[in-house]
């Protein structure tokens, strides 16, 4: 299912961002996915011609935040993706398409609700932003067809660079220390898109593509392994997932709803004046549901889903 890039973070680990700082971060993550499920259950006779989808997603984030007081920081986040599509076609044979590029850029403030300063052992910070059609959200490739005949038509809506909305983010990150070396933190993303659907059309006859509402959130804890040399350890909990109806506006068109919930280790080290951070998410439960579309056709919907994913970011504070 497609959901926003949202690389964890090591909580309090780090400490917010004070007045007039600058923080660039560059986040890095894999996703790949090679089996079906329908609900909550592996379901490969579902797929298209009965045969397994393949799925390779690189993404890259290039984040910008400054500071304009010790409470309030805004974040401008650069999305780039490139990825692959591989399925049977009418010829009866597997083929690959992909697509490149920009995706949805996205701008959001933050606010802390306690100073920073005085507040140094535990904060919870609220935000709200825009998330902007930047993305193109009908990127096509050559497709095949019986007969050896090739067409260009749009690529599946998994490895789409854009949702094809605007859309409103609403956001909450807390953190509180717990002993001397350790920390839990908590955060949570919603993206309101107020929009039904687009022109772009999707694997049913007919049918356009939906342009979703989609969450995530995640908590655990992080401990300082060498805190003079900014070596962390984490563990938490992350959930991503699409819900079947948005919470504004019309929910027709085609999605593919549902959600993934992960373990998610990772670790923390300083390197230079910046941190390096590393989380590896393995999928422990999932329940990828049948949408509106489905249900009206008498589908059973479902779709692929990673069994882990690839973390990996380095951010700089000057």
């Amino acid at each position: 299912m497609p959901v926003r890039f949202n690389a964890p973070g090591l909580g309090g680990t780090t400490g917010p961002l004070l007045r007039h700082q600058w923080e660039i971060s560059l986040s890095y993550r894999y996703l790949t996915a090679n089996r079906w499920y329908v609900g909550t259950e592996v379901n490969e006779g579902a797929a298209p011609f009965g045969k397994p989808l393949f799925i390779n997603i690189h993404s890259v984030d290039v984040t910008i935040k400054y500071a304009l007081s010790d409470r309030v920081t805004l974040t401008t986040t650069l999305p780039f993706s490139t990825g692959t599509h591989s399925r049977f076609y009418g010829d009866g044979k597997r083929h690959e398409v992909g697509a490149a590029g920009l995706g949805d850029i996205t701008a959001v403030t933050s606010a802390w609700l306690w100073n920073p300063r005085k507040h140094e052992s535990g904060n919870l910070a609220v935000s709200v932003g825009l998330k902007t059609p930047t993305g193109d959200n009908e990127a096509t490739d050559n497709f095949f067809l019986p007969g050896g005949l090739v067409t260009r038509n749009v690529v599946d809506q998994s490895i789409q660079l854009g949702d094809g909305g605007w859309g409103f983010i609403a956001q909450a990150e807390g953190f509180r220390k717990l002993l001397n070396r350790s920390s839990t933190n908590v955060s949570a993303s919603y993206l309101f898109s107020p929009k039904d659907k687009t022109g772009v059309k999707s694997p049913y006859p007919g049918v356009s593509l939906s342009v979703p509402d989609v969450y995530s959130a995640r908590a655990g804890v992080a401990y300082a392994i060498l805190p003079k040399h900014n070596l962390y350890a984490s563990l938490g909990l992350r959930a991503d997932g699409i819900p079947i109806r948005d919470l504004i506006g019309d929910s027709n068109g085609f999605r593919r709803p549902g959600y993934s919930l992960f373990i998610d280790p990772g670790f923390g080290i300083g390197l230079g004046r910046g941190i390096f951070s590393f989380n590896i998410p393995v999928r422990i439960h999932q329940d990828f549901e049948r949408s509106l579309v489905d249900r009206e056709l008498g589908k059973l919907g479902g779709g692929d889903l990673a069994k882990y994913l690839v973390f990996a970011s380095y951010s700089i504070r000057f």
